[in-house]
């Protein structure tokens, strides 16, 4: 009976390696001692933050991952791609530690009340494909990091108080298509070739009167970009086809050593029949 139950506690054990549902945890991310290093960090911009709707108390430090907390979308590999808190309420300062969200593909916390200066630490970002501070407080300049973020391609700081020049070095954002630095205090010459779509209207230091037609890129500019369109367009995703179709390949691949596992406990219970029946022939 103990031989039996092998080939069904294998069979078990192969179905639970093959389940698609289950996605293994990101490791990596873990300390020595167990935490989660985009857990302290989300903590760490939580703190930072002042939330008076209360909209990030579901953020617990004790947690083992962030993937299911509001505000913040994952990738399969439960690694935080995504920071997006738009029109929250939200005010106080954004920490440093954004940085160490090195994942990150998207960052949008436009329409809050967010104030003090841009950190430099967001030029670890160099996944970072959207980035929408709009409409908030932030002041100082524009730190030179930007420049390391070679895959953006939507960069929104318009409606602040930023002063100071562009930062030169980020000619190199090659891959830009879109820019607002409109209605700031900026100065200094924004590169034209940046990006094809511009906005730096309502930066009297750089948009006099009499070069205003010198403000805007070659396509209009947009007063609000939807999440949904910044998701399909700047950071397209997986059709539903395509998923579709993994979870039906998913599915016959588990079907599949369902059937082979079947077939081998048949041929091992027949084998074994057989050889008892042939020691009892020859008895």
């Amino acid at each position: 009976l103990a031989m039996e139950a092998v080939p069904l506690l294998l069979l078990l054990l192969l179905l639970l390696l093959s389940s698609p549902l289950a996605p293994a945890p990101a490791n990596g991310l873990l300390s020595p001692k167990g935490v989660n290093y985009e857990v302290q960090a989300l903590m760490t911009i939580k703190n930072y933050l002042k939330d008076p709707h209360g909209v990030l108390k579901n953020w617990d430090q004790d947690s083992v991952d962030p993937c299911s907390w509001t505000m913040v979308t994952c990738s399969q590999e439960n690694l935080v791609t995504g920071l997006e808190a738009p029109s929250q309420n939200l005010s106080g300062l954004l920490s440093p530690s954004i940085g160490n969200l090195t994942n990150l593909e998207i960052v949008l916390l436009q329409n809050n009340n967010i104030n003090g200066r841009i950190p430099a630490e967001i030029g670890r970002l160099t996944k970072l494909r959207t980035l929408d501070l709009s409409s908030n407080h932030f002041s100082g300049e524009i730190p030179g990091s930007v420049s390391r973020l070679r895959d953006l391609q939507y960069l929104r700081l318009n409606n602040n108080t930023l002063s100071g020049a562009f930062p030169s070095s980020s000619a190199n954002l090659s891959h830009l298509v879109f820019l607002d630095l409109s209605y700031n205090n900026l100065s200094g010459p924004v590169p034209g070739s940046l990006a094809r779509t511009f906005n730096i209207v309502g930066n009297p230091l750089i948009c006099g009167a009499a070069t205003e037609q010198d403000c805007y890129g070659t396509l209009p500019m947009p007063m609000s970009y939807s999440l949904n369109n910044t998701q399909g367009t700047v950071l397209p995703a997986k059709s539903k086809s395509h998923k579709a179709a993994i979870a039906f390949g998913s599915t016959i691949g588990c079907i599949s050593i369902l059937f082979l596992l079947t077939g081998l406990l048949f041929w091992w219970r027949h084998r074994k029949n057989r050889q008892i029946l042939f020691d009892v022939d020859g008895k």
